[in-house]
């Protein structure tokens, strides 16, 4: 109850700071006590089970209170006797001419069914219109809650994955006198699969989300003035209403897991332990006192209707019905609050704009995407050519470089300038990396005026990607055969199409030594940057010193010991027709290298 005391005795500030209620001597002088009259809309199952849950919760006061139980008439529930329920609960039409301080709309166990497929959704409409004339301040618990912020202000509830179920703690997001005296932190007993975002109060002023969870939704929203109170928890719940709900569940083969937050140590063997009275009892005292008791008029008669006015989209579709609306909110004075959906149906076929719109978004977000994509995609497009062109003029310039000091400028113009062409062009590797070889051997063929022999036209590979030995001894023969003074590119052959094949590194070895075995050579000249092989690195080992001959077998030995001294696989041909290979300086030549004969 308020404190009556003087005027001016502590500044207002103060009182509102230390959440100190009081009345001025003036007021209370003028007032009058009558008992508060309040509807209970009971929609659960077990009706009276939650009638003794919500007038144990109403009974915590001094007030008097007068308790008018109402019932659905387009809707008998099976669980309830229909005797008991026509003898002690009314219908719409029998407190359709009432008026009401306060009225409680509990929730039911139907919030996943949509709402205009429940049965009597178009009597619990009529009765949210009547709250909204008729009673001075509604609570709307858990299901209700959802229907009526539907109802009233088109807010949607979503669907949770699992079952929002126990005790859930909850913050104070503003301070409000529905939550007066509460700690910082409170507990509310929860039970409901469907829940409604934070988020979608934005557009609302007059809606204030005064509890809140990303995991739950919100818990506790009420309208700036208190006459609508949105409660999603259940604090009027006994200490094994979730016992007995979780064990319904588990007997009927539900997938679900033990009340959070319930049972100690969160056992459902365990002890449960009641921890949301204390914040239940204040809860519905503060409504019933600062909401209902010290607002509503002496004269119950006299309650003005709360102004909120929902258009959906099939009363907002076209222009007509834009009229039509107009015409309804200007026919009274008190219509100001205004909430609107988006134009609905106009025939059969036609879309509504709210699922134009969501598809429109997805389509944005699609294009979205691929733009981002696209831009960096052409982003990493123009910064790979660049390190294309420029790497490519660097090899070019290499190539033109050794053409000019040659004087084959003509030459370099008038043959390979397109090779540098397909380069650029070509997304073939094989043939992208063998043209190292092939532009060399073109300068010095065309230097030393011998003639050029493509590689490939001698270097056959089978379908296994193994040089076919007969194939190429064949080719080589037919394309060099004896006395001609010819150059060929190492490194590389081709397959039966005709695509160009490389060896690994170090394959021009194994070039050399096929055609060495086609034309039954009696030398095979290997020329190097070294005097032949060397008993260690020379780069490292200054004492290094050439070995004068080796047989094939010693020189397997040192390649396999890791010495890169000669491609392993050249060996085979050369060793079979006992051709003599020298390992020669280039720098040098006047050394006499490296003997490997047997």
């Amino acid at each position: 109850m308020p404190l009556i005391i003087p005027k001016d005795l502590i500044v207002e500030e103060v009182l509102e700071r230390e959440n100190i209620f009081t009345m001025r001597d003036s007021c209370a002088s003028k007032q009058d006590i009558r008992p508060l009259s309040i509807a209970i809309v009971n929609l659960m199952p077990k009706k009276e089970e939650t009638e003794l849950q919500l007038l144990r919760m109403l009974s915590n006061t001094a007030l008097q209170i007068n308790i008018d139980l109402v019932r659905m008439e387009s809707y008998n529930p099976s669980n309830s006797d229909i005797k008991r329920l026509k003898a002690f609960y009314k219908t719409y039409e029998d407190i359709k001419n009432n008026k009401y301080d306060a009225m409680i709309i509990t929730g039911a166990p139907i919030e996943t069914i949509a709402y205009e497929k429940i049965k009597y959704w178009e009597e619990l409409k009529t009765i949210f219109e009547f709250a909204k004339e008729n009673v001075y301040s509604t609570m709307f618990i858990c299901w209700s809650a959802q229907a009526a912020l539907y109802h009233y202000y088109n807010i949607e509830h979503k669907v949770s994955k699992e079952k929002i179920f126990g005790v859930f703690e909850f913050d104070k997001l503003k301070e409000n006198k529905i939550i007066k005296g509460f700690d910082d932190t409170f507990l509310v007993p929860t039970s409901r699969h469907t829940y409604v975002d934070v988020e979608d109060f934005e557009d609302f002023p007059d809606l204030e989300v005064i509890a809140a969870r990303p995991d739950t939704g919100v818990s506790l929203v009420t309208t700036k003035d208190d006459r609508f109170i949105f409660n999603f928890g259940h604090w009027e719940y006994d200490k094994y209403t979730l016992h007995d709900e979780y064990i319904r569940d588990i007997s009927q083969g539900k997938k679900i897991n033990p009340p959070q937050n319930y049972y100690e140590d969160n056992d459902p063997k365990k002890e449960i332990k009641i921890r949301w009275k204390s914040a239940g009892n204040l809860f519905f005292s503060n409504w019933l006192n600062y909401c209902v008791y010290q607002e509503t008029p002496f004269a119950i008669e006299t309650i003005e209707g709360k102004s909120v006015s929902k258009f959906g989209g099939s009363s907002l579709k076209d222009a007509g019905q834009f009229a039509k609306v107009k015409k309804i909110i200007f026919s009274k004075e008190d219509r100001d609050v205004i909430v609107v959906s988006a134009p609905g149906r106009r025939f059969s076929k036609d879309t509504k704009i709210t699922d134009e719109l969501i598809s429109l978004s997805d389509k944005n977000l699609k294009i979205d995407e691929l733009d981002k994509i696209i831009k960096s995609l052409e982003e990493e497009l123009s910064v790979q050519i660049v390190y294309r062109d420029t790497q490519l003029k660097k090899i070019k310039n290499r190539f033109l470089s050794i053409a000019e000091d040659l004087k084959l400028e003509e030459f370099w113009k008038d043959e390979l300038q397109f090779v540098f062409e397909e380069i650029e062009n070509s997304v073939d590797k094989e043939f992208i990396v063998s043209r190292g070889e092939y532009l060399n051997a073109k300068l010095l063929s065309k230097y030393l005026n011998y003639d050029f022999v493509d590689a490939k036209d001698i270097i056959i590979f089978d379908s296994e990607g193994k040089v076919d030995i007969e194939k190429s001894r064949k080719a080589i023969k037919k394309h060099i055969g004896e006395n001609k003074k010819v150059v060929v590119p190492g490194f590389y052959g081709s397959d039966n199409n005709g695509d160009i094949v490389t060896f690994t590194r170090g394959g021009s070895d194994y070039t050399g030594s096929l055609i060495a075995y086609a034309l039954d050579s009696k030398v095979y000249e290997n020329w190097t940057d070294v005097n032949g092989i060397m008993t260690s690195d020379p780069n490292q080992d200054p004492n290094a010193k050439t070995i004068d001959k080796l047989n094939f077998k010693e020189l397997k030995e040192i390649i396999d010991k890791g010495a890169q001294v000669y491609q392993g696989d050249a060996i085979k041909p050369v060793e079979e027709k006992n051709i003599t290979i020298k390992i020669l300086n280039t720098n040098n030549p006047k050394n006499h290298g490296t003997i490997i004969k047997d």
